[in-house]
């Protein structure tokens, strides 16, 4: 009954908003009709202004009240599944995307958790946070702070990630998790660059039998802020991120990655007295 009702308030919306859309491009043809002379411009675009407000500000609750909180299938192509979720009384998307790659685990933690591979996947100004370098502090390479940022197009100023990277490995099936949340507090903040303050991405790698892996990558930010439209993003980032991801065999192939060694993690064949 509910859901009905959600229904039909929505349609009713949707119809007050096509027609103030109707109303807003057809005024400026008519209007003269009505008044004329300064004072009839001056109405006209006062109009104009109220339909646009009217226009945006439902528009933006229909969305934020929108959503299944389910995963939806949104692309299925060459190999890669991309899914969004949109929880309601959220603005901003989730992401999900699936995929398989043909790589040592060693080689993906290594540009997913090294400073130094900011560079192959397009950030930049990346190291670890002082007092949490693993070789220089002695801290548990499991889990570690660091900062990148990440170059946005005019006027928005680029992004500043302060993250902390947490990983874990599977005993048994060798799957890895990274979990990369938001850490804000852990550096002051530099004005230059816009600072994200809620992010939690989840990262997960499956060894499959074919010897292949299995990726899964959930983009959950929040809100990136820094006046960055919602809609742009719902739109941009689900149509970057599969450009993005087909690249990863590429940058792993690189023999920095391919030769890469790690103590903490375990080959699906290495035995356990060769980690250290």
């Amino acid at each position: 009954m509910k859901h009905s009702e959600k229904n039909k308030t929505n349609a009713f919306s949707v119809a007050l908003i096509l027609l103030s859309i109707a109303v807003a491009v057809a005024a400026p043809f008519v209007w003269n009709r009505f008044i004329e002379g300064q004072l009839g411009v001056i109405t006209l675009v006062l109009i104009e202004v109220l339909l646009l407000v009217f226009i945006l500000t439902s528009t933006h609750s229909i969305w934020k009240k929108s959503g299944s909180g389910e995963w939806k299938l949104k692309s299925d192509k060459k190999g890669m599944k991309l899914y969004t979720l949109k929880v309601p009384g959220e603005t901003w998307l989730k992401i999900k995307i699936i995929g398989r790659l043909n790589a040592k685990l060693k080689s993906i933690l290594t540009l997913m958790r090294n400073p130094d591979a900011a560079k192959d996947v397009g950030m930049f100004d990346s190291h670890y946070i002082k007092g949490w370098d693993p070789k220089l502090d002695g801290v548990d390479p499991k889990l570690v702070y660091y900062t990148f940022k990440q170059k946005l197009f005019p006027p928005f100023k680029h992004r500043e990630f302060v993250v902390k990277s947490e990983f874990s490995q599977d005993p048994v099936t060798k799957e890895m998790k990274f979990n990369f949340v938001a850490a804000p507090d852990k550096l002051p903040v530099n004005k230059r660059y816009h600072r994200v303050t809620e992010m939690h991405n989840k990262w997960r790698y499956t060894p499959l039998q074919n010897g292949e892996v299995e990726y899964e990558f959930i983009y959950d930010a929040v809100d990136p802020g820094g006046y960055f439209p919602y809609a742009l993003a719902n739109w941009l980032i689900p149509s970057m991120l599969p450009f993005a991801f087909s690249k990863m065999s590429k940058i792993l192939d690189k023999e920095k990655y391919r030769n890469a060694e790690v103590d903490y993690v375990q080959e699906v064949d290495e035995p356990v007295e060769a980690m250290a």
